[in-house]
């Protein structure tokens, strides 16, 4: 398989295609992709992914990464900054998932980890703890040892060594953010987020999963879910974005207005500088990252992959509590195998160069020359989930260092690639395995029978090729919650 393909452009940085040989590349997407590497600031090539798509109300192409020198562009990222993904292992196995106690443990769910919420669920002072020190702050309080928070990237707290003060902090904010923050903790969220019960199916480095805790014929729980409503705000407070309500949009204005433009205002060059960067109309604004406003953008893109590490971290803990009552065991523990967002804009050095990496739907590949001696992963390479969907299997993989051809990404699953091969018509059903379906609108499951793997095995082999990441298990759904 020869990747990735160099697509070469006069106009720009030209895009790096990491694409298999059944199905091309959606031509808007690529068409996109060329489009942004045209931009200014653009410093490398646009690294597209394997499940490369894109969405009008979006600025950017999915599973694609962007890099900068100098400059923070948001909207080459989501506006909900740290969505990410989480795998824990249980001590259940597939003998005693059955059905009855699928349909009795997705109530738990249900009960402990609500969609909405209408009244605060914590307080005031710990979402400020939260965004100051992202998971740690929460491990103790939702039943979780801290010592697993090493298990997340970054150790699930950005801002690890910066501890800015309160007055530093709420200057990032406004008011209503942080009341958000209150009332959306422990969600898992709507759109594509999702709560999967799978079962370890293939073991394919028995060395590696030994480290993870992934046994053959093990109950593992993924989900994937983010900042929820405290980092949505943030994304548009700081930049326009398409994907934004109307009616919303109104409320976010006069909300930026107070943000922005009273407070700490140091002249009319000020004013303008600062609408230039938070109010203009445009898909893509650059600010300069040593700016005063683009140290402010930093500090609040850091808040929100805190408070997104921490809200996964309390799911985790919603999801041991469950399968407590569930179980009627009080000594049912899950343990941490990987955590990892994927929307995220980091300053990285790649290559002898330092760059602001910005990753729209685009896990951070971390190859096992890059892991510190005292990682918990150390000599084998950050493990990262790679789902398919709810009726194909998902893969564990770990990174390897060939990733730097892709600016350290790799996709943050395989879905929108199994979409376009059913479209195709290039997938089986497989009659024998089904996935149980559940909502949070109706009571009983919907029963999916599952398709063949051929799409996910796909993205599989291209980042083998690249040597960008191998997978290390498979895993088979049986269960889902969905909002």
């Amino acid at each position: 398989m020869n990747v990735p393909q160099f697509i070469e452009d006069p106009a720009g940085k030209g895009v790096k295609l990491f694409t298999g040989a059944r199905l091309a590349p959606e031509k808007t997407a690529l068409a996109r992709c060329l489009a942004v590497s045209r931009l200014p600031w653009v410093a490398e090539p646009v690294v597209a992914l394997p499940d490369l798509h894109w969405k009008e109300r979006l600025e950017t192409p999915s599973s694609t990464a962007v890099a900068t020198r100098d400059d923070i562009v948001a909207s080459f990222s989501s506006p909900s900054q740290n969505c990410g993904m989480t795998l824990l292992t249980t001590p259940l196995g597939e003998e005693d998932l059955s059905d009855r106690f699928l349909d009795g443990l997705m109530d738990e769910l249900r009960d402990g980890i609500p969609r909405r919420r209408k009244t605060p669920a914590i307080e005031r002072e710990f979402v400020l703890d939260l965004c100051r020190r992202g998971a740690p702050a929460a491990a103790a309080r939702y039943g979780l040892d801290p010592a697993q928070c090493g298990k997340i990237e970054l150790g699930g707290n950005a801002l690890d060594g910066e501890e800015p003060g309160l007055d530093e902090l709420l200057s990032a904010l406004d008011e209503q953010a942080i009341q958000s923050g209150r009332v959306s903790f422990a969600f898992v969220g709507g759109g594509n987020h999702f709560l999967e019960l799978q079962v370890v199916e293939d073991i394919l480095d028995a060395g590696a999963c030994g480290r993870m805790g992934l046994e053959k014929g093990r109950l593992v729980v993924m989900f994937h879910t983010g900042s929820e409503r405290l980092g949505h705000d943030l994304g548009r407070l700081y930049s326009w974005r398409r994907k934004t309500d109307p009616k919303r949009r109104r409320n976010l204005f006069w909300r930026k207005i107070r943000l922005h433009l009273m407070r700490n205002v140091g002249g009319l060059d000020d004013v303008r500088r600062r609408w230039e960067y938070h109010f203009r109309r445009l898909d893509h604004v650059a600010v300069p990252a040593d700016s005063p406003e683009g140290r402010r953008l930093v500090l609040t893109l850091k808040v929100a992959a805190n408070y997104g590490y921490a809200n996964r971290v309390a799911v985790a803990g919603g999801i041991q509590q469950a399968l407590r009552r569930a179980t009627g065991k009080s000594d049912v523990h899950v343990g941490l195998v990987a955590d990892l967002s994927h929307n995220t804009i980091h300053r990285e050095r790649i290559s002898g160069r330092d760059l602001w990496v910005h990753r729209h739907n685009a896990a951070r590949v971390v190859g096992p020359a890059r892991l510190p001696a005292g990682h918990p992963y150390a000599g084998l390479g950050q493990p990262l989930m790679v789902p398919g969907t709810n009726r194909t299997s998902s893969f564990v993989v770990v990174g390897q260092d060939g990733a730097e051809a892709t600016l350290l990404s790799m996709d943050h699953g395989a879905g929108r690639t199994v979409e376009r091969w059913t479209e195709a018509g290039l997938l089986r059903p497989r009659m024998d395995r089904v996935t149980r379906k559940y909502t949070y609108k109706a009571p009983g499951p919907e029963i999916l029978v599952h398709q063949s793997d051929e799409a996910v095995d796909e993205v599989m082999a291209i980042a083998a090729a690249g040597q960008i990441a191998r997978p290390v298990a498979r895993l088979r759904p049986v269960a889902v919650l969905k909002a």
